[in-house]
Formats: structure tokens, sequence, C-alpha cells
């Protein structure tokens, strides 16, 4: 009877290469869960979602709820300058009419500023995360996001400041300019960056939704296309920022766990680095 001698040989070789592929997944894994993080910025921007909810009307300036974006500076100058208002020919000048001005201002714009540097924070949070584990993230994307992003920004600026203005970018001046479109796309860019389908969906879910709630019209309730007869507390700014918020916070926790679990002992594979020579525990730089 014939030995297999030829099959044993080719056995040993294609085992030895499942076990290699295996510990290079392995390590794959292990490098993705040392640099995901996405979690963070999830769970960082949702909480500043949560803290804008008290000033919803003011730091979302929803279409339905809001004002002309242009009255907040503008009002803000008047109170500061003590300026009084004459409503009918004899009657005294009123100097309370722009009373807490200031405050809605500073409710709006905050966020102008805010928002960027929280980014800024989380990717400096990334490199120095990156760095003392001696895997440094690709930067590609973020500066090509960024400059994009910047790009169109200046564009629009300079339509805005320095053209006749049609109607659509009236209507993107006045209902459209938030600055909490930052946070969608940043989000989606940093999907793509980790192959996270969790951060890219809620930028994407948190952009669109905040779009729907800039244009929608008076009277929408949180459904932007419902038009209560009496709106109830769901149908006011506070409610669709809080929706806007738990977005966020949910992605957060779900990635979170996912992360977590991609971390878990015995999720790589067992025997990712069990007789391969291969250190599992080797840090890509």
């Amino acid at each position: 009877m014939a030995i297999p001698v030829a099959d044993n040989a080719d056995a040993e070789p294609r085992a030895a290469a499942a076990a290699l592929l295996a510990a290079t997944e392995g390590l794959r894994v292990r490098t993705r869960t040392q640099i995901n993080g996405a979690w963070i910025p999830l769970l960082g921007f949702g909480l500043l979602a949560l803290a804008a909810v008290p000033i919803a009307r003011f730091a979302f300036n929803f279409g339905a709820h809001g004002r002309n974006v242009g009255s907040y500076p503008a009002f803000a100058y008047a109170e500061l300058t003590g300026l009084c208002v004459v409503h009918q020919p004899g009657t005294p000048c009123l100097k309370g009419e722009f009373d807490g001005a200031v405050l809605r201002f500073v409710a709006w714009g905050v966020w102008f500023a805010l928002l960027p540097l929280a980014w800024f924070v989380f990717a400096r949070w990334y490199r120095l995360r990156g760095e003392a584990r001696g895997v440094v993230p690709r930067r590609g994307m973020w500066v090509g996001v960024t400059v994009a992003a910047t790009a169109v920004i200046a564009a629009a600026l300079w339509a805005m400041l320095f053209n006749s203005q049609p109607w659509e970018v009236v209507l993107l001046e006045n209902s459209y300019v938030s600055p909490w479109y930052v946070v969608g796309i940043g989000l989606l860019a940093l999907g793509i960056a980790e192959r996270s389908v969790t951060a890219a969906a809620a930028g994407i879910a948190h952009a669109m939704l905040l779009t729907r709630y800039l244009g929608a019209s008076w009277g929408s309730g949180w459904l932007p296309s419902q038009h209560p007869v009496h709106p109830g507390w769901t149908d006011g700014p506070q409610f669709k920022a809080f929706l806007l918020a738990s977005i966020l916070l949910i992605a957060g926790l779900c990635e979170w766990v996912a992360v977590r679990r991609r971390g878990a002992p015995g999720a790589a594979g067992a025997g990712a680095g069990a007789g391969t020579g291969v250190d599992t525990d080797t840090v890509v730089s």
C-alpha cells in the first residue's frame, strides 16, 4: 500500500501558512484596537450637544424657531450702546428692547469657536495616544477634509460678503449657518479614516437631521413634516437638540462596546500567535 508522502509534505506548509495568516489577522485586529478611538469624539460631541440643549433656540438657531443670523450681532451691539426704540411718534424712547441680546449672541456664537477647538483637542489626543502606543494615525484624510472644508467655507463667505446675494445664498446665510455641521462632517471623515461604519453613519445622520430642522417651516414639530395644532414640549428646540445629541451618544456607546469586544482576550483568535514565531504584541510604527 502506497504511503501519501507528498500529501503530508504539502500539508505542513499549508498549515504554517494558515497559522501565519491567523497571526497576521490577529496583529491587524490588535493594531486597529490600539488606534481606534472614534467613541471618544462621538461621546465628547454628544455631551457638548447635550450641554447646548437648554440654550438650543440660540445655539442651533433652528429655522422654525430661530431668527436671521445677522440679528445676533446687531442686537448685541444695540444693547451695548444703549440704543432706544421709538415705536410711534410722540412716545418715549424705550431702552429695554434689546435686553439679553448679548447673552443670546454669546449662546449662538460661542459654538463657532468651541466646536472647531474640540476637534483640535481630539486630534491632539489622537496624536499623543498614538505616539504613546507606537501607532501614529495617518493624517492624510484629516488634512484633505480640512482643506476641502476650509475652501468651501471661504468661497461661501466670499460670495456672501462681496457679491450680490441671490435667494439661495440668502437662504444659506439666514437658515443654514450652523457650526454644528463641523461635527457631522468631521465624524464622517473620522469614520472613513478608521473604517468605522458607526462613526460615519452618525455623522451623516447628524448632518441630515440638522439640515431638516434648520430648513423646517414655521410651526413644524420634532418631525419637520408635521405641523401640530397645539405644539407640545417635544416640538420645541430643546427636544430637537436632545435628539441630535442622542444620535452621537448612542453611536459613541455602540462604538465603545465594539472596541471593548475587539480588544477582549480571544477576539482575534486564540491561536493567533501560537507556533508561528510572530509576536502579536509587536506594535506597528
